[in-house]
């Protein structure tokens, strides 16, 4: 039996407000393609809302949980996100958009996920584009402990409709109690992690807990999860890492200052029209 990929380092995140995250510039080198993971949760009855704010040279995958968040970009796109839904906004060289959360019975809950975009074909310069992805198309891989939802990539032979410009793995999971989970991904996809919404889970006899991220060593061995008295529900994430610097100015995140402040000026603009 293969043994599985190890655990590195495991992070409790940072929590501000409804938004605890967890990947930081500081990390760039480790989880590179990834320069975002945030759980957002929220339990007010109330709306929440996002005024129109600026990013480029990512990719910000949305996936809400529970509520539908309203999203308008400069692409002239309007999605209504439902929970289950994958959202994808390609940056490029500069968009603008505002978002509004709708609670569902008062609870909030989604995950958002950026990377990177590649420097090859000038992808991180590109037009930017405005996707969204209803639940239904998203594959449901099922067993007898476990039930995979692909919402990027490929799974045992199902893909995932979804169109992004990093080559990524991104998979929400239940398991049953006493059960185990088993995935290899292409030996190329050397960066990957785990983060744990529900349950408690075991891997490569690491224990995780709830709102814990663990991080992979960048091997081509699989991924073994398991599970002993209790249930749980997680997500794995793993992709090709990207050989390009990664510079961030917070909103954005770039391979060379030039294009942070072509980007910054092209956010401008776009921001300076909408307040005319």
């Amino acid at each position: 039996m293969q043994t599985s990929r190890q655990l590195i380092h495991i992070r409790h995140g940072i929590k501000k407000g409804t938004t605890t995250s967890f990947i930081h510039e500081q990390h760039f080198a480790t989880t590179n393609p990834f320069v975002l993971w945030e759980h957002f949760t929220s339990k007010i009855p109330t709306n929440h809302s996002l005024d129109f704010h600026g990013h480029s040279g990512i990719e910000a995958i949305s996936y809400p949980l529970t509520g539908i968040i309203s999203h308008h970009d400069s692409t002239q796109q309007h999605h209504m996100i439902n929970s289950g839904d994958i959202h994808i906004m390609t940056s490029g060289q500069g968009v603008i958009h505002k978002s509004t959360f709708l609670p569902q019975q008062s609870t909030r809950e989604s995950i958002q996920l950026w990377t990177a975009l590649p420097t090859t074909d000038n992808q991180e310069m590109c037009q930017p584009i405005s996707q969204l992805f209803p639940k239904e198309q998203l594959p449901l891989v099922e067993d007898n402990h476990s039930t995979t939802k692909v919402l990027i990539g490929s799974y045992h032979q199902h893909t995932s409709p979804v169109i992004n410009h990093c080559e990524l793995i991104f998979l929400d999971i239940i398991m049953t109690s006493y059960s185990r989970w088993y995935f290899t991904p292409p030996k190329q996809y050397l960066s990957g992690f785990i983060y744990l919404k529900s349950g408690i889970a075991y891997s490569a006899n690491n224990k995780l807990t709830p709102f814990q991220m663990g991080l992979f060593e960048p091997t081509s061995a699989p991924i073994i999860i398991t599970t002993t008295n209790q249930s749980s529900r997680f997500f794995i994430v793993c992709a090709v890492p990207l050989k390009q610097p990664l510079i961030t100015n917070q909103h954005s995140v770039h391979s060379n200052k030039n294009n942070i402040k072509k980007s910054k000026a092209t956010i401008d603009q776009l921001m300076s029209s909408i307040n005319k």
